[in-house]
Protein backbone atom coordinates (compact mmCIF):
# COMPACT_ATOMS: atom_id res chain seq x y z
CA UNK A 1 0.00 0.00 0.00
CA UNK A 2 2.88 2.36 0.81
CA UNK A 3 4.58 1.75 -2.53
CA UNK A 4 1.37 2.59 -4.43
CA UNK A 5 1.09 5.96 -2.63
CA UNK A 6 4.74 6.76 -3.45
CA UNK A 7 4.32 6.09 -7.18
CA UNK A 8 1.07 8.15 -7.21
CA UNK A 9 2.83 11.19 -5.76
CA UNK A 10 5.66 10.98 -8.34
CA UNK A 11 3.09 10.83 -11.15
CA UNK A 12 1.21 13.90 -9.87
CA UNK A 13 4.49 15.91 -9.69
CA UNK A 14 5.39 14.93 -13.26
CA UNK A 15 1.95 16.02 -14.59
CA UNK A 16 2.12 19.37 -12.82
CA UNK A 17 5.58 20.10 -14.26
CA UNK A 18 4.38 19.17 -17.74
CA UNK A 19 1.42 21.57 -17.41
CA UNK A 20 3.66 24.51 -16.44
CA UNK A 21 5.96 23.89 -19.39
CA UNK A 22 3.09 23.84 -21.88
CA UNK A 23 1.75 27.17 -20.59
CA UNK A 24 5.11 28.93 -21.28
CA UNK A 25 5.27 27.90 -24.97
CA UNK A 26 1.59 28.09 -25.94
CA UNK A 27 0.16 31.56 -26.89
CA UNK A 28 -2.28 33.11 -24.51
CA UNK A 29 -5.92 33.54 -25.42
CA UNK A 30 -5.81 37.31 -24.87
CA UNK A 31 -2.98 37.87 -27.36
CA UNK A 32 -2.90 35.00 -29.82
CA UNK A 33 0.20 34.80 -32.06
CA UNK A 34 -0.27 34.78 -35.79
CA UNK A 35 1.61 32.19 -37.79
CA UNK A 36 2.53 34.70 -40.52
CA UNK A 37 4.16 37.14 -38.03
CA UNK A 38 7.87 37.67 -38.89
CA UNK A 39 10.44 36.05 -36.65
CA UNK A 40 12.43 39.32 -36.21
CA UNK A 41 10.30 40.29 -33.24
CA UNK A 42 11.99 37.56 -31.23
CA UNK A 43 14.64 38.84 -28.79
CA UNK A 44 18.29 38.26 -29.75
CA UNK A 45 21.46 38.41 -27.70
CA UNK A 46 22.32 41.88 -29.04
CA UNK A 47 18.85 43.22 -28.12
CA UNK A 48 19.11 42.11 -24.54
CA UNK A 49 19.61 45.09 -22.30
CA UNK A 50 22.98 45.14 -20.50
CA UNK A 51 21.92 45.63 -16.91
CA UNK A 52 25.62 45.86 -15.79
CA UNK A 53 26.67 48.61 -18.27
CA UNK A 54 26.16 52.34 -18.14
CA UNK A 55 24.51 54.76 -20.51
CA UNK A 56 27.91 55.74 -21.95
CA UNK A 57 29.04 52.17 -22.66
CA UNK A 58 25.68 51.43 -24.30
CA UNK A 59 26.15 54.40 -26.64
CA UNK A 60 29.66 53.31 -27.61
CA UNK A 61 28.66 49.67 -28.13
CA UNK A 62 25.68 50.72 -30.22
CA UNK A 63 28.03 52.76 -32.43
CA UNK A 64 30.24 49.74 -33.05
CA UNK A 65 27.21 47.50 -33.75
CA UNK A 66 25.89 49.91 -36.35
CA UNK A 67 29.33 50.09 -38.04
CA UNK A 68 29.31 53.88 -37.99
CA UNK A 69 32.95 53.91 -36.79
CA UNK A 70 35.70 52.77 -39.17
CA UNK A 71 38.90 51.59 -37.49
CA UNK A 72 41.18 52.02 -40.51
CA UNK A 73 40.33 55.70 -41.09
CA UNK A 74 42.11 58.35 -39.04
CA UNK A 75 40.09 61.14 -37.40
CA UNK A 76 39.25 64.04 -39.69
CA UNK A 77 40.61 67.47 -38.78
CA UNK A 78 39.37 69.71 -41.62
CA UNK A 79 42.17 68.68 -43.99
CA UNK A 80 44.76 69.40 -41.30
CA UNK A 81 47.11 66.86 -39.74
CA UNK A 82 45.90 65.09 -36.65
CA UNK A 83 47.87 66.47 -33.71
CA UNK A 84 49.07 63.84 -31.27
CA UNK A 85 50.58 65.02 -28.01
CA UNK A 86 53.34 62.84 -26.54
CA UNK A 87 54.57 62.81 -22.95
CA UNK A 88 56.86 60.38 -21.18
CA UNK A 89 57.28 59.15 -17.65
CA UNK A 90 60.61 57.32 -17.34
CA UNK A 91 60.90 54.92 -14.44
CA UNK A 92 64.48 53.78 -14.94
CA UNK A 93 67.45 53.79 -17.33
CA UNK A 94 69.49 50.61 -17.03
CA UNK A 95 72.02 48.47 -18.88
CA UNK A 96 73.98 51.20 -20.65
CA UNK A 97 76.31 48.90 -22.57
CA UNK A 98 79.43 50.05 -24.42
CA UNK A 99 79.93 46.61 -25.94
CA UNK A 100 76.45 46.43 -27.52
CA UNK A 101 76.10 50.22 -27.79
CA UNK A 102 72.57 50.38 -26.44
CA UNK A 103 70.61 51.25 -23.29
CA UNK A 104 67.33 50.08 -21.77
CA UNK A 105 64.38 52.30 -20.77
CA UNK A 106 61.38 51.40 -18.65
CA UNK A 107 58.80 54.11 -19.32
CA UNK A 108 55.16 55.05 -19.73
CA UNK A 109 54.09 56.71 -23.00
CA UNK A 110 51.07 59.04 -22.79
CA UNK A 111 49.38 59.86 -26.09
CA UNK A 112 46.62 62.41 -26.51
CA UNK A 113 44.51 63.18 -29.62
CA UNK A 114 40.97 64.11 -30.57
CA UNK A 115 38.44 61.94 -32.39
CA UNK A 116 35.05 63.62 -32.81
CA UNK A 117 33.45 60.37 -33.90
CA UNK A 118 33.66 59.14 -30.30
CA UNK A 119 31.69 61.95 -28.67
CA UNK A 120 29.02 60.92 -26.21
CA UNK A 121 26.50 62.65 -23.98
CA UNK A 122 26.34 62.04 -20.27
CA UNK A 123 25.09 64.08 -17.35
CA UNK A 124 26.86 61.98 -14.75
CA UNK A 125 30.46 61.75 -15.90
CA UNK A 126 32.65 63.35 -18.59
CA UNK A 127 35.12 60.49 -19.15
CA UNK A 128 35.26 56.75 -19.09
CA UNK A 129 37.98 54.10 -19.17
CA UNK A 130 37.22 51.70 -22.00
CA UNK A 131 37.65 47.98 -21.49
CA UNK A 132 40.37 46.20 -23.39
CA UNK A 133 37.90 44.56 -25.79
CA UNK A 134 36.85 48.00 -27.04
CA UNK A 135 40.37 49.50 -27.23
CA UNK A 136 41.19 47.23 -30.15
CA UNK A 137 38.24 48.69 -32.11
CA UNK A 138 39.42 52.32 -31.86
CA UNK A 139 41.95 54.07 -34.11
CA UNK A 140 45.26 54.78 -32.32
CA UNK A 141 48.40 56.45 -33.76
CA UNK A 142 50.86 54.01 -35.33
CA UNK A 143 53.92 55.34 -33.51
CA UNK A 144 57.07 53.37 -32.77
CA UNK A 145 60.47 53.92 -31.15
CA UNK A 146 63.25 54.48 -33.66
CA UNK A 147 66.26 52.19 -33.20
CA UNK A 148 64.48 49.85 -30.81
CA UNK A 149 66.12 46.42 -30.65
CA UNK A 150 63.64 44.78 -28.30
CA UNK A 151 60.40 46.02 -26.69
CA UNK A 152 57.56 44.48 -24.73
CA UNK A 153 54.44 45.71 -22.94
CA UNK A 154 54.15 44.89 -19.26
CA UNK A 155 51.38 42.52 -18.24
CA UNK A 156 51.52 42.61 -14.44
CA UNK A 157 48.84 42.11 -13.28
CA UNK A 158 46.91 42.95 -16.44
CA UNK A 159 48.05 44.34 -19.77
CA UNK A 160 49.39 47.82 -19.03
CA UNK A 161 47.50 49.63 -21.80
CA UNK A 162 44.70 51.99 -20.76
CA UNK A 163 42.50 54.22 -22.94
CA UNK A 164 40.39 57.00 -21.41
CA UNK A 165 37.66 58.58 -23.55
CA UNK A 166 36.22 62.03 -22.80
CA UNK A 167 32.77 63.24 -23.82
CA UNK A 168 34.18 65.89 -26.19
CA UNK A 169 36.11 63.27 -28.20
CA UNK A 170 39.53 63.68 -26.55
CA UNK A 171 41.39 60.43 -26.01
CA UNK A 172 44.27 59.65 -23.67
CA UNK A 173 46.13 56.42 -24.30
CA UNK A 174 48.69 55.23 -21.71
CA UNK A 175 51.00 52.31 -22.19
CA UNK A 176 53.90 50.99 -20.10
CA UNK A 177 56.75 49.20 -21.82
CA UNK A 178 60.44 48.32 -21.63
CA UNK A 179 62.57 48.97 -24.69
CA UNK A 180 66.24 48.56 -25.60
CA UNK A 181 67.37 51.40 -27.87
CA UNK A 182 70.55 51.62 -29.92
CA UNK A 183 72.99 54.42 -29.07
CA UNK A 184 76.01 55.10 -31.28
CA UNK A 185 78.74 55.95 -28.78
CA UNK A 186 82.04 57.66 -29.53
CA UNK A 187 84.72 55.91 -27.49
CA UNK A 188 87.73 58.01 -28.49
CA UNK A 189 87.96 59.47 -24.98
CA UNK A 190 86.91 56.32 -23.10
CA UNK A 191 86.66 56.21 -20.08
CA UNK A 192 86.63 60.03 -19.90
CA UNK A 193 83.84 60.19 -22.47
CA UNK A 194 80.50 61.99 -22.59
CA UNK A 195 77.80 60.17 -24.55
CA UNK A 196 74.73 61.56 -26.32
CA UNK A 197 71.88 59.03 -26.57
CA UNK A 198 68.43 59.80 -27.92
CA UNK A 199 64.91 58.40 -27.59
CA UNK A 200 62.99 59.10 -30.82
CA UNK A 201 59.30 58.44 -31.51
CA UNK A 202 57.74 58.77 -34.96
CA UNK A 203 54.84 57.51 -37.07
CA UNK A 204 55.23 54.34 -39.06
CA UNK A 205 52.86 55.04 -41.97
CA UNK A 206 51.65 58.66 -41.86
CA UNK A 207 53.66 61.64 -43.09
CA UNK A 208 53.79 65.02 -41.38
CA UNK A 209 50.82 66.30 -43.47
CA UNK A 210 48.60 63.58 -42.03
CA UNK A 211 49.95 63.11 -38.49
CA UNK A 212 51.83 65.68 -36.43
CA UNK A 213 53.59 64.66 -33.22
CA UNK A 214 54.21 67.26 -30.50
CA UNK A 215 55.72 67.21 -27.06
CA UNK A 216 53.16 67.61 -24.32
CA UNK A 217 55.57 68.23 -21.42
CA UNK A 218 54.69 71.41 -19.51
CA UNK A 219 57.20 70.56 -16.80
CA UNK A 220 60.44 69.02 -18.05
CA UNK A 221 61.47 68.10 -14.52
CA UNK A 222 58.56 65.65 -14.37
CA UNK A 223 60.21 63.40 -16.93
CA UNK A 224 61.38 60.90 -14.32
CA UNK A 225 59.11 59.12 -11.91
CA UNK A 226 61.87 59.00 -9.29
CA UNK A 227 65.04 61.09 -9.80
CA UNK A 228 66.95 58.77 -7.45
CA UNK A 229 66.60 55.87 -9.89
CA UNK A 230 68.39 57.93 -12.54
CA UNK A 231 71.03 59.42 -10.26
CA UNK A 232 72.03 56.01 -8.93
CA UNK A 233 73.07 54.53 -12.27
CA UNK A 234 76.22 52.39 -11.85
CA UNK A 235 78.29 53.65 -14.79
CA UNK A 236 76.98 57.03 -15.91
CA UNK A 237 75.66 60.26 -14.49
CA UNK A 238 72.84 62.07 -16.31
CA UNK A 239 74.00 65.61 -17.05
CA UNK A 240 71.01 67.02 -18.95
CA UNK A 241 68.22 66.23 -21.40
CA UNK A 242 66.90 68.22 -24.38
CA UNK A 243 63.57 68.04 -26.24
CA UNK A 244 63.24 68.40 -30.00
CA UNK A 245 60.46 68.32 -32.63
CA UNK A 246 61.71 67.27 -36.05
CA UNK A 247 60.41 66.67 -39.53
CA UNK A 248 62.80 64.15 -41.02
CA UNK A 249 62.92 62.93 -44.59
CA UNK A 250 62.87 59.21 -45.26
CA UNK A 251 62.28 57.18 -48.45
CA UNK A 252 58.76 55.95 -49.05
CA UNK A 253 58.81 52.35 -50.26
CA UNK A 254 55.33 52.47 -51.82
CA UNK A 255 55.81 55.61 -53.95
CA UNK A 256 59.62 55.41 -54.28
CA UNK A 257 59.81 59.03 -53.28
CA UNK A 258 61.04 60.90 -50.25
CA UNK A 259 58.48 61.77 -47.59
CA UNK A 260 58.73 63.89 -44.47
CA UNK A 261 57.74 62.28 -41.21
CA UNK A 262 57.03 64.03 -37.94
CA UNK A 263 58.97 62.84 -34.90
CA UNK A 264 59.66 63.86 -31.33
CA UNK A 265 63.06 63.31 -29.80
CA UNK A 266 64.67 63.64 -26.41
CA UNK A 267 68.47 63.67 -26.08
CA UNK A 268 70.19 62.46 -22.93
CA UNK A 269 73.73 63.59 -22.06
CA UNK A 270 75.56 60.99 -19.97
CA UNK A 271 78.98 61.37 -18.35
CA UNK A 272 80.86 58.31 -17.21
CA UNK A 273 82.05 57.78 -13.65
CA UNK A 274 85.86 57.58 -13.75
CA UNK A 275 86.57 56.14 -10.31
CA UNK A 276 85.45 52.55 -10.95
CA UNK A 277 87.25 52.33 -14.30
CA UNK A 278 90.37 53.95 -12.79
CA UNK A 279 90.91 51.15 -10.28
CA UNK A 280 90.13 48.46 -12.87
CA UNK A 281 92.60 49.68 -15.50
CA UNK A 282 94.73 52.76 -14.76
CA UNK A 283 95.76 51.80 -11.24
CA UNK A 284 96.82 48.32 -12.39
CA UNK A 285 98.89 49.81 -15.22
CA UNK A 286 100.63 52.23 -12.84
CA UNK A 287 101.37 49.42 -10.40
CA UNK A 288 102.99 47.28 -13.08
CA UNK A 289 105.18 50.16 -14.27
CA UNK A 290 106.34 50.93 -10.72
CA UNK A 291 106.97 47.23 -10.01
CA UNK A 292 109.07 46.86 -13.16
CA UNK A 293 111.01 50.00 -12.21
CA UNK A 294 111.73 48.72 -8.73
CA UNK A 295 113.25 45.62 -10.29
CA UNK A 296 116.10 47.78 -11.58
CA UNK A 297 117.29 48.26 -7.97
CA UNK A 298 118.14 44.57 -7.72
CA UNK A 299 121.75 43.48 -8.04
CA UNK A 300 122.59 43.21 -11.78
CA UNK A 301 124.53 40.04 -11.05
CA UNK A 302 121.31 38.33 -9.89
CA UNK A 303 120.10 37.69 -13.44
CA UNK A 304 117.23 35.27 -12.61
CA UNK A 305 115.58 37.72 -10.21
CA UNK A 306 115.64 40.67 -12.62
CA UNK A 307 114.51 38.59 -15.58
CA UNK A 308 111.65 37.09 -13.56
CA UNK A 309 110.31 40.49 -12.46
CA UNK A 310 110.59 42.00 -15.96
CA UNK A 311 109.00 39.10 -17.81
CA UNK A 312 106.22 38.71 -15.21
CA UNK A 313 105.38 42.42 -15.47
CA UNK A 314 105.20 42.20 -19.27
CA UNK A 315 102.89 39.16 -19.20
CA UNK A 316 100.66 40.68 -16.49
CA UNK A 317 100.30 43.91 -18.45
CA UNK A 318 99.36 42.07 -21.63
CA UNK A 319 96.74 40.09 -19.67
CA UNK A 320 95.24 43.31 -18.30
CA UNK A 321 95.00 44.81 -21.79
CA UNK A 322 93.34 41.72 -23.27
CA UNK A 323 90.90 41.44 -20.34
CA UNK A 324 89.75 45.04 -20.66
CA UNK A 325 89.35 44.79 -24.44
CA UNK A 326 86.80 42.00 -24.06
CA UNK A 327 84.38 44.39 -22.31
CA UNK A 328 84.56 46.94 -25.15
CA UNK A 329 83.37 46.78 -28.75
CA UNK A 330 85.90 46.07 -31.47
CA UNK A 331 86.38 49.59 -32.78
CA UNK A 332 88.86 50.60 -35.47
CA UNK A 333 90.52 53.32 -33.39
CA UNK A 334 92.44 53.56 -30.13
CA UNK A 335 90.63 54.77 -27.05
CA UNK A 336 92.21 56.92 -24.37
CA UNK A 337 92.56 53.89 -22.13
CA UNK A 338 94.30 51.94 -24.91
CA UNK A 339 96.87 54.71 -25.33
CA UNK A 340 97.62 54.76 -21.61
CA UNK A 341 97.91 50.98 -21.20
CA UNK A 342 100.07 50.49 -24.28
CA UNK A 343 102.48 53.22 -23.19
CA UNK A 344 102.67 51.52 -19.78
CA UNK A 345 103.49 48.32 -21.66
CA UNK A 346 106.33 50.12 -23.48
CA UNK A 347 107.73 51.40 -20.18
CA UNK A 348 107.75 47.88 -18.77
CA UNK A 349 109.32 46.48 -21.93
CA UNK A 350 112.02 49.18 -21.70
CA UNK A 351 113.18 47.69 -18.39
CA UNK A 352 113.79 44.37 -20.16
CA UNK A 353 115.80 46.10 -22.89
CA UNK A 354 117.77 48.08 -20.30
CA UNK A 355 118.82 44.96 -18.47
CA UNK A 356 119.85 43.24 -21.73
CA UNK A 357 122.04 46.19 -22.74
CA UNK A 358 123.46 46.58 -19.24
CA UNK A 359 124.26 42.90 -18.99
CA UNK A 360 125.95 42.99 -22.42
CA UNK A 361 128.32 45.84 -21.48
CA UNK A 362 128.98 44.31 -18.09
CA UNK A 363 130.01 41.02 -19.72
CA UNK A 364 132.32 42.84 -22.16
CA UNK A 365 133.93 44.75 -19.33
CA UNK A 366 134.64 41.54 -17.44
CA UNK A 367 136.28 40.02 -20.52
CA UNK A 368 138.43 43.10 -21.02
CA UNK A 369 139.61 43.13 -17.42
CA UNK A 370 140.43 39.44 -17.52
CA UNK A 371 142.42 39.90 -20.74
CA UNK A 372 144.56 42.73 -19.42
CA UNK A 373 145.24 40.86 -16.21
CA UNK A 374 146.44 37.83 -18.23
CA UNK A 375 148.56 40.08 -20.50
CA UNK A 376 150.28 41.76 -17.55
CA UNK A 377 150.97 38.43 -15.95
CA UNK A 378 152.59 37.02 -19.14
CA UNK A 379 154.73 40.15 -19.82
CA UNK A 380 156.13 40.24 -16.31
CA UNK A 381 157.08 36.56 -16.57
CA UNK A 382 158.99 37.11 -19.84
CA UNK A 383 160.95 40.06 -18.43
CA UNK A 384 162.08 38.11 -15.43
CA UNK A 385 163.17 35.15 -17.51
CA UNK A 386 164.88 36.88 -20.46
CA UNK A 387 166.08 40.20 -19.08
CA UNK A 388 167.50 42.65 -21.71
CA UNK A 389 167.82 41.50 -25.27
CA UNK A 390 170.19 42.65 -27.95
CA UNK A 391 168.86 43.83 -31.31
CA UNK A 392 167.67 40.82 -33.14
CA UNK A 393 166.06 41.95 -36.32
CA UNK A 394 163.89 44.62 -37.91
CA UNK A 395 160.13 45.09 -37.27
CA UNK A 396 157.83 47.71 -38.72
CA UNK A 397 156.79 50.75 -36.74
CA UNK A 398 153.12 49.75 -36.95
CA UNK A 399 153.86 46.43 -35.31
CA UNK A 400 155.91 48.18 -32.69
CA UNK A 401 153.05 50.50 -31.84
CA UNK A 402 150.89 47.52 -31.07
CA UNK A 403 153.56 46.08 -28.79
CA UNK A 404 153.20 47.21 -25.23
CA UNK A 405 156.83 46.49 -24.36
CA UNK A 406 158.13 48.60 -27.25
CA UNK A 407 155.92 51.51 -26.26
CA UNK A 408 157.42 51.35 -22.78
CA UNK A 409 160.96 51.21 -24.16
CA UNK A 410 160.62 53.89 -26.86
CA UNK A 411 158.12 56.73 -26.64
CA UNK A 412 155.73 57.73 -29.36
CA UNK A 413 157.63 60.96 -30.05
CA UNK A 414 160.87 59.07 -30.48
CA UNK A 415 159.32 56.79 -33.00
CA UNK A 416 158.06 59.60 -35.19
CA UNK A 417 161.18 61.78 -34.93
CA UNK A 418 163.80 59.12 -35.49
CA UNK A 419 162.14 57.33 -38.37
CA UNK A 420 160.56 59.98 -40.54
CA UNK A 421 162.27 58.65 -43.70
CA UNK A 422 162.61 55.02 -42.67
CA UNK A 423 160.19 52.21 -43.13
CA UNK A 424 161.57 50.12 -40.31
CA UNK A 425 162.69 50.68 -36.76
CA UNK A 426 165.63 49.13 -35.05
CA UNK A 427 163.88 47.79 -32.01
CA UNK A 428 165.89 47.18 -28.86
CA UNK A 429 163.56 44.38 -27.98
CA UNK A 430 163.48 41.00 -29.63
CA UNK A 431 160.76 40.27 -32.16
CA UNK A 432 157.37 39.64 -30.58
CA UNK A 433 156.69 35.97 -30.38
CA UNK A 434 153.33 34.31 -30.89
CA UNK A 435 152.83 34.03 -27.16
CA UNK A 436 153.37 37.76 -26.64
CA UNK A 437 151.02 38.88 -29.40
CA UNK A 438 147.54 40.09 -28.32
CA UNK A 439 144.83 37.60 -28.42
CA UNK A 440 142.78 37.40 -31.59
CA UNK A 441 139.49 38.07 -29.83
CA UNK A 442 140.77 41.25 -28.30
CA UNK A 443 142.03 42.47 -31.69
CA UNK A 444 138.56 41.95 -33.20
CA UNK A 445 137.02 43.70 -30.23
CA UNK A 446 139.29 46.74 -30.78
CA UNK A 447 138.41 46.81 -34.49
CA UNK A 448 134.69 46.77 -33.80
CA UNK A 449 135.06 49.48 -31.18
CA UNK A 450 136.67 51.85 -33.69
CA UNK A 451 133.75 51.40 -36.08
CA UNK A 452 131.00 52.08 -33.53
CA UNK A 453 129.06 55.31 -33.40
CA UNK A 454 129.72 58.27 -31.17
CA UNK A 455 126.79 57.39 -28.94
CA UNK A 456 128.22 53.99 -28.04
CA UNK A 457 131.64 55.57 -27.42
CA UNK A 458 130.04 57.96 -24.97
CA UNK A 459 128.23 55.07 -23.29
CA UNK A 460 131.52 53.22 -22.89
CA UNK A 461 133.13 56.23 -21.25
CA UNK A 462 130.31 56.29 -18.69
CA UNK A 463 130.64 53.79 -15.95
CA UNK A 464 128.07 51.01 -15.92
CA UNK A 465 126.85 51.84 -12.44
CA UNK A 466 126.26 55.45 -13.40
CA UNK A 467 124.45 54.38 -16.56
CA UNK A 468 122.10 52.18 -14.52
CA UNK A 469 121.38 55.02 -12.10
CA UNK A 470 120.69 57.46 -14.94
CA UNK A 471 118.24 55.05 -16.52
CA UNK A 472 116.33 54.64 -13.25
CA UNK A 473 116.01 58.39 -12.82
CA UNK A 474 114.96 58.90 -16.45
CA UNK A 475 112.49 56.01 -16.27
CA UNK A 476 110.44 57.41 -13.41
CA UNK A 477 110.84 61.01 -14.58
CA UNK A 478 109.44 60.24 -18.03
CA UNK A 479 106.56 58.26 -16.52
CA UNK A 480 105.60 61.18 -14.28
CA UNK A 481 105.77 63.59 -17.22
CA UNK A 482 103.62 61.27 -19.32
CA UNK A 483 100.96 61.04 -16.58
CA UNK A 484 100.86 64.80 -16.20
CA UNK A 485 100.43 65.44 -19.94
CA UNK A 486 97.89 62.63 -20.35
CA UNK A 487 95.56 63.61 -17.52
CA UNK A 488 95.84 67.31 -18.27
CA UNK A 489 94.77 66.81 -21.87
CA UNK A 490 91.96 64.31 -21.40
CA UNK A 491 90.43 66.03 -18.37
CA UNK A 492 90.25 69.24 -20.37
CA UNK A 493 88.61 67.39 -23.26
CA UNK A 494 86.17 65.46 -21.05
CA UNK A 495 85.00 68.34 -18.86
CA UNK A 496 85.54 71.09 -21.46
CA UNK A 497 87.62 73.16 -19.05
Amino acid sequence: MGMKLFYLKVLLLFLSELRLTSQRHLPSLDNPQRHDEPASNHLTDDDVEDIHGTDVTRQIEEMFRSHSYELSIKPSNKEKPVKVGISLMIESITDISEKNMDLTFTLCIHENWRDERLKFSSDVRNSIVLPSRLVQKIWVPDIYIVGSKNSFIHETTVENAILRLYNDGNITYNIKLTTTVACQMSLHNFPLDTENCSLTIQSLGYNYEELLLEWMMPNHDALFMSPQLVKNMPKFRLVSQHYRNNNVTKPDVTTLKEAKVSQVQINFIFRRYLLSVFFQSYFLGMSMVVLAGLGMWLDPRSVPARVTISVTSVLTMSTIINGLKTSLPKVSYLTAMDIYLWICFLFIFATVLEFCVFNHFMTKQKLRKSFFSDSKRSSSTNDNENGLFLPNGNISAEECKTCRRCKLAIGKDDLTSQNKNHDFLQCQQPPVTEEQKPKEKFEKFRGRRRSKSILLKLLKRIKLKKMDVYFRIGYFTLFLIFNGVYWHYYIRVAYEV
